[in-house]
């Protein structure tokens, strides 16, 4: 006997113990905003009840992963919401055990103990100053600047060195290592209630699995799903008329071209962490006075510009024989590991745009078998 509407609100409301409301919209400008329940789960006899809810505010993160657009502060952007999350959401979600942990949080973790471990060095080097004689506290205050100057350009320059592979990869290849997409994730139920969370990622951070759905998806909402496969085939790749599966021509490229990138990325980016490490350690760095406080802001760029070059000068002449071979083989390594890495992405990045020629013979018989 099928049962009707109203049985299957009574059998709901008398498991639930509670009223089923009817679902409303959500209006974070509203004075009480309704509390979201977009998923149900289905139950034999009584049909659709609600399986949880979302925190009010997280309908803002959308239902979907996609690209977002890239602006000059996206990165910082992230780097901060990474933090912020690394303090706040996920190193307490990890110690109490939950069950909505991942491997992607855990990751993130990573940048903690670098912050902490170097903010701990360079307190030990300040705070031990005050236990010399004044001689050796002199000694101790020019080592602190050493250290500080360290970390910063060790910290500084390994990311500068990634950022020019990516960039002269995206230049030669089209390929933007650094395209960001925003992941979003349903948590699984705690304490009554479900969560949606975001994520921030990179479309091609992996290279078996590139994100090639957002690609696609980006292109469907401009019109043409084989938008980037056919910018890269006409700009990077000569085709000059539109190739009949761009997917399956490009991606393969794609992947065989961030397989090299990334090898070049990483060696090119610890040689250049390296050389900052160098670079920090030379005596402009170690005597190096800040400006007053009044010209802080005027003075401090210039004259860590200067003293960053005097310090690139005397890494490169050395103080001896041996300093000066040594340091120019820093700088030259980390130079010619950027530049023979973006070479040779581009080395084999192409396609035979040459239209195939078949020649038959009509003047041979035909012989059927």
């Amino acid at each position: 006997m099928p049962i009707s509407v109203n049985q299957n609100i009574n059998k709901a409301q008398a498991f639930g113990n509670t009223a089923m409301q009817p679902m409303q919209q959500f209006n974070p400008n509203a004075a009480n905003p309704p509390v979201l329940s977009p998923n149900s789960a289905y139950m034999p006899g009584v049909g659709a009840v609600p399986s949880g809810y979302l925190l009010p505010g997280d309908a803002s993160h959308g239902s979907e992963d996609h690209i977002i657009k890239k602006t000059p502060l996206t990165g910082a952007r992230i780097m901060a919401d990474k933090i912020a999350k690394d303090i706040f959401v996920y190193a307490p979600k990890g110690m109490q055990g939950s069950k909505n942990s991942n491997f992607y949080e855990y990751l993130s973790l990573g940048i903690i103990p670098y912050i902490v471990g170097s903010a701990g060095l360079i307190a030990t080097s300040v705070a031990a100053s005050k236990f010399f004689n004044p001689n050796e506290a002199k000694a101790s205050k020019m080592m602190t600047k050493g250290t500080v100057a360290g970390v910063l350009l060790y910290a500084g320059m390994k990311w500068l060195g990634a950022k020019v592979m990516n960039k002269g990869t995206q230049l030669m290849t089209g390929i933007d290592m650094d395209m960001p997409y925003k992941k979003v994730i349903s948590e699984l139920p705690e304490n009554g209630r479900e969560r949606v969370v975001t994520e921030f990622h990179k479309v091609f951070e992996s290279v078996d699995f590139p994100r090639w759905d957002l690609i696609n998806k980006q292109g469907e909402a401009n019109g043409n799903r084989y938008e980037y496969y056919d910018k890269i085939a006409r700009e990077k790749l000569g085709c000059d008329e539109p190739l009949n599966a761009p997917d399956q021509v490009v991606q393969p490229l794609i992947q065989k071209t961030l397989t090299k990138a990334m090898a070049a990325r990483s060696i090119s980016s610890f040689l250049w962490a390296a050389t900052g490490v160098a670079i920090a350690a030379q005596k402009p760095f170690t005597q190096f006075k800040k400006p007053a406080l009044k010209n802080m802001l005027k003075e401090l760029p210039l004259e860590l510009a200067k003293t960053f070059k005097e310090s690139v000068k005397q890494l490169w002449k050395g103080t001896s024989v041996k300093s000066s071979i040594v340091g120019k083989t820093l700088i030259a390594a980390s130079l010619a590991s950027t530049v023979l890495g973006i070479l040779n992405v581009k080395r084999g990045y192409k396609i035979d745009t040459k239209h195939s020629e078949s020649k038959i013979d009509y003047k041979k018989d035909y012989v059927e078998n």
